[in-house]
């Protein structure tokens, strides 16, 4: 084994995918690893553990073994509340047990909150993640830090890729009833999941092979009904877009920023899929204030979260 020290050891774990890499001082990746959602309240407890372990094993494997390092940052969606601290926390204790990883100082927090701090650092700043779920942090460059949304996929998460997917479920089938327009979305959703009949899909909804990630990537599909022309869709992206915007708007005027100039950062697969809802969300806040200055990066989300572990003390 090899007993050298790295300076940090960075996570970001969220509904659909786990990034874990090992950087030195100056940010260079040396290592990293990949694995599916380790977001406790869609895998379970144990799937996060899971997916983690995969993800940072990986990391070591490419610098040749287990090592020390100096600091970690565990970036995680999921940590909503004290009893999600409390619930991920031990998660990743087990974790760092399990692979016997020594720790000078570890951090585990909100996924949305450490990319925000990492990203904008003493500035203010809007961090909105639109992926499978839907969260957004503000920082008035100060001490103050609000949230709003990343009430999961069962009672919150709006205008994520869930919240999308789950709309189109309902659209098809408030089509078979004779509720709804015909839509596209009925084929389309279909041939991605790979079912022959909208009895099929009902079925699986309630079955044990449903998944929060396949409804998430369903977000695809609605963008490509509204460019087909498909009014439903339509109307399915300009739900989700009024509450994104929603979303910042609200932490806007909590860390009371709209008066100052500000970064908004927005990042998560919905963003990255549907440039419908990514295009009319930035002209929106444009139009709402003329002090947001918009982030544009094609970096991964893991780059912010170094930038966080790297200035800890």
């Amino acid at each position: 084994m090899n007993k050298n020290t790295i300076e940090l050891l960075a996570v970001d774990g969220g509904g659909t995918k786990t990034h874990a890499v090992l950087v030195n001082a100056e940010g260079t990746i040396l290592g990293e690893g990949r694995a599916g959602a380790s977001n406790y309240q869609v895998v379970g407890e144990d799937g996060a553990k899971e997916a983690l372990i995969e993800a940072v094993l990986a990391a070591f494997t490419e610098v040749g073994g287990l090592v020390n390092v100096e600091k970690a940052v565990f970036a995680l969606a999921g940590i909503d509340t004290s009893k999600d601290e409390k619930i991920v926390e031990g998660v990743v204790q087990r974790v760092v047990t399990d692979l016997s990883i020594k720790i000078g100082n570890l951090l585990i927090e909100n996924d949305c909150l450490s990319a925000l701090l990492g990203a904008t650092q003493n500035k203010a700043g809007i961090l909105l993640i639109a992926g499978t779920g839907s969260i957004v942090y503000a920082h008035d460059g100060n001490k103050r830090i609000v949230r709003s949304g990343g009430w999961g996929h069962r009672v919150g998460d709006e205008g994520s890729g869930y919240w999308i997917g789950k709309h189109a479920i309902q659209s098809v089938l408030k089509m078979q009833d004779g509720r709804g327009e015909r839509t596209l979305l009925a084929r389309l959703v279909l041939d991605k999941l790979g079912f022959n009949r909208i009895e099929d899909l009902y079925n699986w909804t309630y079955s044990d092979s449903y998944s929060v990630d396949d409804v998430g990537a369903l977000a695809a599909v609605v963008d490509e009904a509204y460019k087909l022309g498909d009014a439903v869709s339509k109307r399915i992206l300009d739900h989700a877009t009024d509450e994104l915007i929603l979303l910042i708007k609200t932490v806007m005027e909590k860390a009371d920023i709209q008066q100052e100039d500000f970064d908004l950062i927005i990042q998560g697969g919905v963003f990255h899929h549907n440039t419908y809802i990514k295009n009319q969300v930035l002209e929106r806040i444009q139009q709402y204030t003329t002090k947001v200055n918009f982030v544009r990066t094609t970096e991964e989300p893991i780059r912010n979260i170094i930038k966080r572990g790297l200035k800890l003390r």
